[in-house]
C-alpha cells in the first residue's frame, strides 16, 4: 500500500476523520490480504500549499497524531505475529482493462460502468465470508479454482471461453460478457456464442434507478438487463417469469446486473454447487482467510457479535486455524 491515509483526507467529496483504531484496522487488513509494506501519506500534516487539510503521521506542530500511535501499535503487534502466508482462494474473479474501456465507451445507461459490476460482484462474495482472487484476462488455466466469475467481459477470445468451459470450475459469465468482437462490432452468432451453451442475448435494456424489476427468488435487477433464448435450464427468473439466468453443466450464463440482495442469492446458490462453504456475514464486517490465520475485521461504530466472537468497534479478531 503505497499511500495508507492516517486521519482525514482533503480530496473527497466529504472528509470525515476515521473511526479511533480505524488506522490500525486498514493497515492489518493490507497485511492479511498479503501486503509487504504499509507506507502512510503523510508524515508530517502540511501548512501550507494545496495539502494543508490532509492529516498526517505528525500534526503541523511536529506533535504525533492519532495515527502515528496507531501505526507504532501495529508495528508492536507485528513484531511478534507469524508471517502471514498466502491463502489459496477457492473463488477467482477475471477482471479485464480491455473491458473497463469498452464499457466505458460503450455503458448504455447512465451510471453504469465495468468497474462498478466487479465491484458489485466481488461485495457480494466478501458479504458470503469468501476470500477472492482476481485473475487476468490473460489466464487459461483454472484448475485451482472451484467458482469463477467473469462479469461483463466484453471481448472473450474463443480460446478463453473454451478453457472456462472445459474447465473443472463453476463458471459464471455475463452480463456482457462475450458482447462485441475484437473489434467492437456485435458478432454473428449472437452473443454469448458460448461452447456446447444454447443461450442467446436477443436484446437488452438500461433500467431507471427507481424501477428495478423483482426477482423470484428476492432481490431485484438494476441498471442493466438483458433477454435471453435458451433451452438451457432456468437458474433465475424475474417475478413477472422471464429467464435472468441460464445454466448448462458447470456455465451459468447472468443477463442482468443485480442488487446486492440478488447477487448474495445466486452466488450463494453456485457456490454450495461448487462445494465452496460460505458465511453470511454481519453488516460492516469482513473475512479474510490466510495459510494458518483466519480474520474477521469490524468496520462498524459499534460492536458485534459474530460466529468467532464479539469485535469491537473499528477492530478485529485474528484465529489460528
Amino acid at each position: 500500500v503505497m499511500e495508507q491515509q492516517p486521519g482525514p483526507v482533503n480530496w473527497a467529496p466529504y472528509n470525515p476523520a476515521p473511526l479511533d483504531g480505524m488506522v490500525r484496522l486498514w493497515t492489518w487488513e493490507a497485511f492479511a490480504h498479503g501486503a509487504e509494506a504499509v507506507c502512510f501519506f503523510r508524515w508530517r500534516q502540511a501548512p501550507f500549499a494545496q495539502e494543508q487539510m490532509h492529516a498526517g503521521l505528525l500534526r503541523p506542530d511536529s506533535v504525533a497524531a492519532t495515527g502515528l500511535k496507531e501505526a507504532q501499535q501495529v508495528a508492536q503487534e507485528l513484531a511478534s505475529a507469524p508471517t502471514v502466508t498466502p491463502h489459496q482462494a477457492s473463488v477467482a474473479i477475471i477482471f479485464d482493462y480491455a473491458a473497463d474501456a469498452a464499457w466505458d465507451i460503450q455503458p448504455h445507461g447512465q451510471g453504469l460502468s465495468y468497474f462498478g459490476l466487479v465491484f458489485d460482484c466481488y461485495c457480494a462474495l466478501r458479504k458470503l465470508g469468501l476470500s477472492i482472487d482476481f485473475l487476468s484476462a490473460d489466464t487459461r488455466d483454472f484448475s485451482a479454482y472451484k467458482l469463477v466469475l467473469a462479469p461483463g467481459m466484453m471481448h472473450m477470445p474463443d480460446d478463453l471461453k473454451l478453457a472456462l468451459a472445459e474447465s473443472e470450475s463453476q463458471v459464471i459469465f455475463g452480463p456482457r460478457s462475450a458482447a462485441r468482437d475484437n473489434h467492437m462490432t456485435i458478432p454473428t452468432p449472437l452473443p454469448p456464442d458460448l461452447p456446447g451453451f444454447d443461450v442467446t442475448v436477443t436484446a437488452v435494456q438500461s433500467l431507471r434507478p427507481d424501477l428495478p424489476i423483482p426477482l423470484s427468488s428476492g432481490g431485484s435487477i438494476i441498471g442493466y438487463q438483458e433477454s435471453l433464448e435458451s433451452t438451457a435450464k432456468v437458474a433465475l427468473s424475474s417475478a413477472d417469469g422471464h429467464k435472468v439466468a441460464v445454466q448448462n453443466r458447470n456455465m451459468l450464463y447472468l443477463g442482468a446486473w443485480l442488487d446486492q440482495t440478488g447477487f448474495i442469492n445466486l452466488f450463494e446458490s453456485c457456490c454450495t454447487a461448487a462445494g465452496v462453504p460460505t458465511v453470511q456475514m454481519p453488516k460492516g464486517v469482513r473475512r479474510r482467510l490466510t495459510g494458518h490465520e483466519e480474520f474477521w475485521f469490524n468496520y462498524n461504530p459499534h460492536a458485534v457479535e459474530t460466529n468467532v466472537g464479539n469485535i469491537q468497534p473499528a477492530d478485529f479478531l485474528k484465529i489460528e486455524i
